[in-house]
């Protein structure tokens, strides 16, 4: 073999190997990007009860590719300053599952309309509507 072409294959080799690490780069960087849970509503949020104590139950699924967690979520109602812990059965989602969240909201304002609520996650923030039953 003449100088030529080792040096010839040692670049092939060079090229080959900077293009597999630019597509593993490549790979790496699309697929941790779309390996997220990612929380929708599912169905009607309600609240329902009279002051001081009123109850708020909401469905949640998981449209996302990873698992959630949803210990230590929290829900917010800013029109009447309350706050409260949801607790969820299951607490955790895989991809496409839905679950049952519940919090007790306490409260002295009386609710007799829907309210724009806020449920506060370690993986965003999520906007709904609760409505009175």
């Amino acid at each position: 073999m003449s100088e030529e072409s080792v040096g010839k294959s040692l670049m092939l080799i060079i090229t080959l190997s900077v293009v597999a690490l630019i597509g593993f780069f490549m790979y790496s960087v699309a697929s941790s990007a779309t390996n997220r849970p990612i929380l929708v509503q599912a169905g009607d949020a309600l609240i329902s009860g009279n002051p001081p104590t009123y109850t708020v139950t909401i469905y949640l699924q998981n449209i996302g590719t990873s698992t959630v967690d949803l210990t230590g979520i929290n829900l917010n109602v800013p029109d009447i300053g309350a706050s409260a812990s949801l607790t969820c059965n299951p607490p955790t989602l895989k991809s496409g599952e839905i679950t049952k969240c519940t919090a007790s909201l306490s409260t002295t304002s009386s609710i007799t309309t829907a309210k724009t609520a806020i449920i506060e996650t370690k993986y965003g923030a999520l906007k709904i509507t609760l409505l009175r039953a």
